[in-house]
């Protein structure tokens, strides 16, 4: 059995996707897993990392050359 997974921009045809898909004859669809993939896709370091972004834990370099010299300092 092969499962494929299709993202739709377009939310207006979902309906009718639905229903031409679900008309083949040994095609079973699934319920759609929106936040539950996504997260699942994550990591802890990147979670950490969106976290910090978000609380503002963030700093600016005005060339590479003062980026390396802020992450050795």
């Amino acid at each position: 059995m092969n499962t494929i997974t299709l993202q739709i921009e377009n939310q207006s045809i979902l309906p009718s996707l639905k229903k031409v898909l679900g008309a083949l004859e040994g095609v079973t669809l699934l319920p759609a897993r929106k936040s539950a993939a996504r997260k699942s896709a994550l990591n802890s370091t990147t979670i950490k990392a969106i976290k910090a972004v978000k609380a503002g834990k963030t700093f600016k370099a005005s060339s590479a050359d003062d980026l390396i010299s802020q992450c050795l300092n």
